[in-house]
């Protein structure tokens, strides 16, 4: 925490992974001293549960590019470096569900849990299955208002699958029985990990930000409140996808996942990652003789520059006043709520050059300065704006809800702290029209930033 406080690179980018996988070693050794059996016995069990965990979220980041619920930001600039940390990120999904529970087993929570046994004939569960893919294609036709029902939805398809196959397993068979402590039990692990998530985000640098209909503003970490149910159900959608897949490790379904893993990443890459990191060369708004002289000068993180003082800046690297101003304020707005150095450089070129003048600025107006391709949509720049209006302490329109103050976004709450700062009218690095945001669509843009959850 020490690193990511001091903002110790690569640690800001990469803090969800460095913070979910020791959370992991220790989830396991405590069902270890208390009987259980670890994870680490078992290495090609280990190594297909983490695999087929990436998959089993692949498979709703595939739902989100209907449903549009969340997006990434300050992801790694480079291809193969944020592929790379977005599997390694989304393999923690299974054990930081599978991990609770077992726990929770052996400390025999929920364990005498019954109720009445419900029989369940071969028509229910083929009522169930349809049930399941009808919903999921309501869903992906009616994303803003059945949401949802995804995380129902995957389940009711994937569970009559598992009681067919693997009964020892199925929830189904559970509820057969009447034995209800498993199903309570994989609830709260989800409810657990789901805070862990959220927690672990809100502290990264790279990271996701949801913009759920109706529910944008009032958020803990940056989930919406009431978001935090869903948890318990995505994480028997997780049990039973994860008991599917897993006994059907073979070459040939390692291989076809890969394929669909690769084709995800590029749909992700294209529709959902916003930012990558920003890069000092790409600071918008400056001339290059002053990125030369902010280099030279060891300002070469850009947070670090918004974060800075004016004076000092100007100082520090021999600027003058107008160009350290500008810098400032190029800086500020490309590390404020994701934006990047992409969309800032499409923000200065329309005429909003400051974040005090994005957080005056009518949202639907920015939209249409800014969205030239899949991102940022509207409810994203709905998000820029009211961190403006956050960062500078400007009215909030009446009818919009402030974010709950459960955990301050680092970047975001020292850039707020800096100085206010104003463009100026000379010779700079300015965009004429808006500059696409997508990853990796020029050299330009593969260096520039434009959610992988680290």
């Amino acid at each position: 925490m020490w690193l990511r406080l001091h903002d110790i690179p690569p640690f800001p980018t990469w803090f969800y992974v460095v913070a979910w996988y020791p959370t992991l070693v220790i989830l396991d050794q405590a069902v270890v001293l208390l009987g259980g059996e670890s994870l680490f016995e078992r290495p090609r069990r280990l190594a297909a549960m983490l695999w087929w965990s990436a998959m089993i979220w692949f498979l709703f980041e595939a739902i989100n590019f209907r449903l549009e619920d969340w997006y990434y930001v300050y992801l790694p600039a480079a291809r193969l470096e944020r592929w790379l940390g977005i599997t390694v990120s989304l393999a923690t999904v299974v054990p930081a569900v599978l991990l609770p529970e077992r726990l929770l087993a052996r400390l025999g929570v929920w364990r005498e849990l019954r109720g009445r046994p419900v029989a369940l004939r071969p028509e229910h569960l083929r009522l169930a299955l349809w049930l399941g893919g009808a919903t999921l294609v309501m869903v992906l036709a009616f994303p803003r208002y059945l949401y949802p029902l995804t995380w129902g939805a995957v389940w009711l398809i994937a569970e009559p699958l598992l009681y067919a196959r693997d009964p020892d397993h199925s929830l189904f068979a559970d509820i057969t029985r009447g034995a209800w402590g498993r199903i309570a039990r994989l609830m709260a692990a989800g409810l657990f990990a789901g805070v862990l998530w959220e927690s672990f985000n809100g502290l990264a640098r790279a990271r996701w930000i949801y913009t759920v209909p109706f529910l944008e503003h009032w958020k803990i970490f940056e989930m919406p409140l009431v978001g935090f149910l869903g948890f318990p159900f995505f994480a028997l959608e997780v049990w039973s996808l994860y008991h599917v897949l897993a006994p059907r490790t073979t070459l040939r379904t390692v291989a076809a996942s890969v394929l669909l893993a690769l084709l995800v990443l590029t749909g992700i890459d294209a529709r959902t990652v916003s930012s990558t990191t920003p890069q000092l060369a790409d600071l918008p708004g400056v001339t290059n003789g002053v990125i030369y002289r902010l280099r030279d000068a060891g300002w070469t993180d850009v947070f670090r520059v918004a974060r800075a003082n004016v004076a000092e800046l100007a100082y520090s690297a021999n600027l003058s006043p107008a160009d350290a101003r500008t810098a400032h304020a190029g800086a500020r707005l490309a590390t404020l709520a994701g934006i990047g150095t992409a969309h800032a450089a499409a923000l200065i070129g329309g005429g909003i050059g400051t974040v005090e003048a994005l957080g005056g600025a009518d949202p639907d107006s920015v939209w249409r300065i800014v969205h030239h391709s899949a991102r940022p949509t509207r409810a994203e720049v709905r998000v820029w704006v009211h961190a403006a209006q956050a960062a500078t302490g400007s009215p909030i329109p009446h009818g919009i809800s402030s974010t709950f103050p459960v955990v301050f976004r680092l970047s975001s709450w020292r850039c707020a702290s800096a100085a206010s700062a104003s463009g100026n009218s000379r010779s700079m690095r300015t965009f004429s029209r808006p500059v696409s945001s997508q990853p990796s669509t020029s050299p330009a843009r593969a260096s520039s930033s434009a959610r992988v959850a680290m």
